[in-house]
């Protein structure tokens, strides 16, 4: 089986022209977003409860466990840099290659069992994270190295937005 292409795109992108695979729009109430963002877990369960949820459907796609992993990740990433942009004003955000940590984390031998408790985990502490900010702090910016300015806010969007893509990417 050949590796999978790493992905170029920016899906930041995503933020001021949406996403029609996913039906995302870039305007969503951040304010409404905790619950569902809590409920990632439980959203993303049928697919690692599947008896191929380990295997590929495809060469070039990863398998419902590796972007169970892939989100477990992200939401992790994005609390962290949301609570770097609550410590500091306007800090550079560390960079994600999500490819590289997928390598690195070795998603492809992860169990359903565990990723979905740490997915579980990581979007109930950043919908913890994101349920506990003030009206003033949405709007607290951070800069990603390439210098593209995120708000708490924008980056909640974004969020959203991995977990509503990568369930369609899995089926659900």
């Amino acid at each position: 089986m050949s590796p999978i292409e790493p992905d170029t795109k920016d899906w930041a992108e995503v933020l001021d022209t949406g996403c029609a695979e996913c039906g995302f729009t870039g305007r969503e109430d951040v304010l409404e977003l905790s619950g569902p963002i809590a409920e990632a877990a439980a959203s993303f369960a049928p697919a690692l409860t599947r008896a191929d949820a380990a295997d590929r459907p495809r060469d070039d796609r990863w398998s419902s466990v590796e972007y169970a992993a892939h989100l477990r990740d992200v939401l992790t990433e994005f609390r962290a840099r949301t609570l770097l942009m609550l410590d500091e004003r306007a800090p550079t955000l560390p960079n994600f290659d999500g490819d590289a940590v997928a390598l690195e984390s070795d998603y492809r031998h992860q169990t359903a069992a565990e990723v979905l408790d740490g997915l579980n985990t990581a979007a109930a502490a950043y919908a913890d994270t994101l349920s506990g900010l003030e009206d003033g702090q949405w709007q607290r910016k951070g800069l990603r190295a390439d210098g593209r300015e995120f708000t708490i806010a924008s980056l909640t969007r974004y969020g959203w937005h991995e977990v509503r893509h990568h369930l369609g990417d899995v089926g659900i």
